[in-house]
């Protein structure tokens, strides 16, 4: 496996934690708690930095820097 797909598939299984919690904080009433809030922020920044990443990696492989 590529570098560029398994930094690709971080990226996808870091959204699916992001959409899971986001849920069960609805389903459990905890929207704004702030114990959700930390850990939906760090997934958030997680995400940031693997999107990142996924283009360093993609033009990497590509040649283009």
């Amino acid at each position: 496996m590529e570098d560029s797909e398994i930094v690709k598939r971080d990226h996808q299984r870091n959204k699916s934690e992001i959409v899971n919690l986001v849920k069960e904080m609805f389903r459990l009433d905890k929207w704004g708690d702030s114990e959700y809030k930390i850990k939906l922020q760090e997934l958030v920044v997680k995400d940031e930095k693997l999107v990142k990443d996924v283009i360093a990696k993609i033009k990497q492989e590509k040649g283009i820097e």
